[in-house]
């Protein structure tokens, strides 16, 4: 016995609907997913510098990477800064303030509190995260 034209035709509707509506969601669900595993990362060469964007909302600029030393409740790591004078200007002036020897940025979040560094003669960028909760 052959189906109804009009259920097959709902059934293929319901289909493209489930597709239409589940595809979204579920890359949505990855990205969000990514996301917390790079907020979450605890290594120096994984997901470092994407770690410390989300974690300090400061754009890492071309850098080349010097130093980093991950203890239990604290990250430190040192970029060598590949921009050019104009570009370091700007970048100095977005994110970070004059402190009379080097340029400064810090802030708190509830799991962690930070402080950037950024020294424009010898072109050192540097960041340190300490961690306040047990992750």
């Amino acid at each position: 016995m052959r189906m109804p034209y009009r259920t097959i035709k709902a059934k293929k509707l319901l289909i493209l609907l489930g597709f239409v509506v589940g595809l979204p969601l579920l890359f949505m669900a990855g990205c969000k997913t990514l996301t917390s595993t790079i907020y979450q990362s605890m290594d120096c060469d994984q997901f470092n510098i994407d770690h410390i964007e989300l974690r300090t909302g400061i754009d890492v600029p071309k850098i080349k990477r010097k130093y980093c030393q991950l203890n239990d409740s604290t990250r430190t790591v040192e970029f060598e800064v590949l921009l050019n004078a104009e570009e370091l200007d700007a970048y100095s002036a977005k994110y970070f303030n004059w402190d009379s020897t080097l340029f400064v940025a810090k802030g708190q979040r509830s799991d962690t509190k930070w402080h950037a560094l950024l020294d424009t003669s010898s072109r050192a960028l540097i960041f340190h995260l300490y961690y306040l909760s047990n992750e």
